[in-house]
């Protein structure tokens, strides 16, 4: 009985212990199930055949062994096809790692269609290597630029940008390219525009280079009309004599310079009786009438005596213009059966005037060994004062033929083979042809010129 109730208690603990390994329960085929059955019950029918030993203990003829048959073990260690054990089966899947046909990784499946979601204006802008531009009433078309800076090759030395020294370039979506923008003029100093380029003060744009601007050149004498004067020195050459001769000069004369004076513009000689004379406008008034006279006169002396005769000539006109004048003297000899001498005056290239002197006796110009004076009548005398020239004089020359015969367009003069003397003002006082002394006195000069 003893060996019984053992045998009870091993049997109990061996199906608790299958029952509780990982809370598994166990499958039987179907033929060891019905064996296990047909055993449980031979052990209930046995029980009344078990019989004690001499020693008191239990024995069963049918009982094989304490330990299970292999088949029906309740080992800890489970069968394969039953195990629980955290290490998975190779076909097991809830393995950690999901099988590749089961995978929710970021990347899609290979072979499987996904939607591609289209770059932003901003990103295609960036990969084009612009610059985007998203603030709120920016052009659509002009959000994406890049900066170009103007060709600097073309532009020449000396020069300044007219305008912005660069532009923007739009990126065109549609075309996926650049609007290039050409500008095609480089030069011009009016309405600035993008690489536009201008000549620095001073400079000149010519023949596609800023070159330095010519500067104003002294051309013209100021005289002040109170004592500005150039004294030329005595010499033969300016004793003209009875042959053709022309006396000729550019003046530009003061308004306040119109008195009932003579106003020199030269004058042979410092006594009363000048060889040959030439003055500007003198302003007359009579019976509420106004004119402007200009004049030129010559003094013949006799051979034979001390007698001296004038011949003058005046051109008068009903308006002053202020402006450049030129104004010529041109004497002539005709000896043809007895000598007469010819004196005609030209303002502006026109005929205003002529007369002619036949003297009775024999008569020459009068020669003095005195200086020419320019801008100044120097003989003075108790009824006689001095006057001056006020104005600009731009330029005198004195030739040694008749230069005018009709009327011409004055141009701007010059020295040639007929030239005596010539002064042209420009930055000095020197006589051109023949190296005249002269020595001028509050003689400035100007850039106003006749040309």
């Amino acid at each position: 009985m003893k060996w019984f109730n053992c045998f009870l208690l091993v049997l109990l603990f061996f199906f608790a212990a299958c029952d509780s390994v990982n809370g598994a329960k166990r499958v039987l085929p179907e033929n060891e199930g019905d064996k296990e059955a047909e055993t449980d019950e031979d052990v209930e029918e046995d029980d009344s055949d078990l019989t004690d030993t001499e020693d008191g203990d239990l024995v069963d003829d049918d009982f094989s062994d304490s330990e299970p048959a292999d088949d029906d073990s309740s080992d800890s260690e489970p069968a394969d096809d039953d195990s629980s054990d955290t290490e998975p089966n190779e076909g097991d899947s809830s393995d950690s790692e999901p099988a590749n046909d089961d995978s929710t990784d970021d990347e899609p499946a290979g072979g499987e269609d996904e939607d591609v979601i289209p770059d932003s204006p901003e990103i295609k802008c960036n990969k084009a290597g612009g610059t985007w531009n998203g603030a709120d009433g920016v052009d659509e078309a002009k959000k994406c630029y890049i900066h170009a800076d103007c060709e600097t090759e073309h532009k020449p030395a000396n020069s300044e940008w007219n305008g912005d020294s660069g532009y923007d370039m739009y990126y065109n979506f549609e075309e996926g390219n650049w609007d290039v923008v050409t500008y095609t003029t480089k030069y011009g100093d009016g309405e600035p525009q993008p690489c536009q380029y201008k000549c620095i003060n001073d400079y000149v744009y010519e023949n596609g280079e800023c070159n330095p601007k010519p500067q104003p050149k002294e051309c013209a004498a100021v005289f002040n009309g109170e004592s500005s004067r150039i004294e030329v020195a005595s010499n033969d050459l300016l004793n003209l004599g009875s042959d053709s001769w022309t006396i000729e000069a550019w003046i530009k004369q003061d308004a306040g310079d119109l008195t009932s004076d003579y106003t020199p513009i030269l004058r042979k000689g410092t006594s009363e009786n000048p060889p040959y004379v030439l003055t500007g406008y003198r302003k007359q008034q009579s019976w509420g009438n106004v004119t402007y006279t200009v004049t030129g006169a010559t003094t013949y002396k006799s051979t034979s005596t001390s007698t001296t005769e004038n011949l003058q000539v005046d051109g008068t006109f009903n308006e002053f213009s202020g402006g450049w004048t030129h104004i010529a003297l041109v004497h002539n000899t005709n000896v043809a059966q007895s000598t007469t001498y010819k004196s005609t005056l030209y303002v502006n290239g026109k005929q205003v005037n002529s007369k002619t002197y036949e003297p009775r006796r024999s008569m020459n110009l009068l020669e003095v060994n005195e200086p020419l004076v320019l801008g100044a009548n120097l003989y003075s005398s108790w009824s006689v004062s001095k006057k001056y020239f006020k104005g600009l004089i731009d330029s005198i020359r004195i030739s040694g033929s008749e230069k005018y015969t009709a009327d011409f367009t004055p141009t701007q003069l010059s020295a040639d083979d007929d030239t005596i003397a010539f002064w042209d003002f420009s930055g000095n006082f020197n006589e051109t042809k023949n190296g005249l002394e002269s020595a001028p006195t509050n003689v400035t000069f100007s850039t106003d010129c006749a040309f």
